[in-house]
């Protein structure tokens, strides 16, 4: 079938998870692979079918008498959680369930082994934290990356005899529009960028002095980082959406020159493709 693509390789099967855990501001790792730096734990043992990251976004939609179908639809927030059920009961664990509190030891009148008391923090006391889900599929390697993130649910264990009691972790994800709220780092393969492709540059023609506003048309344009004219660099580069861009032309010699556009994904070239005149 026409436009068809089928890889068994791009199939996701989460053979290893982890969750780490640390506070905010804590160097994040800059890779899929590298060792975590210092400052970041695990949770240690979860529940093999728990581990869920939620996307969800919410929209409101405009309704016209003069159509059965909303006449606009727009966003009005986004969110993001996190869910898994903890195995290992630890003092660090209890503090990330409980979204914080605080740990002292009791000494025992008597003498003995030391005992611990945790407090969960009180209204308003909820600490955030910064989070990091690892996962990993042969030779794939994901990490969700969350620099803010908090407890927002209550805590329900069960204590039931024949199974294990866990501790069931629910964080929201915090944001602000001057950073990313997450995202993922990956080496798998299937994530490169495609190459751009060009079909058509408006106006095809300009003076020899340069200054022409040029619209190139294609595909997979975003993220363009450089539109060169004979190996001359354009100026003033607008990415206008996947399939359009804008540049301003840079002086050049006349003729029919070869227009180069280089993104992440490669490089596409439209061979004689503006005429200075």
């Amino acid at each position: 079938m026409a436009g068809e693509t089928t890889n068994n390789t791009e199939i996701l099967i989460p053979q290893l998870s982890r969750v780490w855990l640390a506070p905010v501001g804590t160097t994040a790792p800059a890779d899929a692979t590298s060792l975590m730096p210092d400052g970041w734990y695990t949770v240690g043992l979860f529940t093999e079918d728990s581990l869920k990251f939620n996307a969800e976004p919410n929209f409101e939609q405009v309704r016209s008498a003069q159509s059965y179908y909303p006449t606009r639809t727009f966003q009005t927030q986004d969110a993001a959680t996190i869910e898994v059920d903890l195995q290992q009961w630890s003092g660090r664990n209890f503090k990330a369930v409980y979204g914080g509190g605080s740990i002292t030891v009791v000494t025992p009148a008597g003498g003995g082994k030391k005992h611990f008391k945790f407090a969960p923090p009180r209204v308003g006391g909820r600490t955030e934290i910064a989070a990091v889900i690892e996962v990993i599929d042969g030779g794939k390697h994901y990490r969700y990356m969350i620099p803010r993130t908090m407890q927002m649910e209550g805590v329900s264990k069960e204590l039931a005899k024949t199974k294990e009691s866990v501790l069931p972790l629910r964080l929201a994800v915090q944001g602000g529009d001057d950073a990313d709220a997450w995202y993922v780092i990956t080496d798998d393969p299937s994530f490169q960028p495609p190459a751009p492709t060009v079909t058509a540059i408006t106006p095809p023609t300009g003076p020899a002095a340069g200054g022409t506003e040029v619209i190139i048309t294609g595909a997979d344009l975003s993220g363009a980082t450089s539109v060169t004219f004979a190996g001359e660099e354009g100026t003033n580069l607008t990415a206008e959406s996947d399939m359009e861009l804008t540049v301003i032309t840079p002086a050049g010699t006349a003729g029919a020159q070869d227009v180069v556009v280089t993104t992440e994904g490669g490089t596409a070239t439209k061979t004689g493709g503006f005429t200075y005149a």
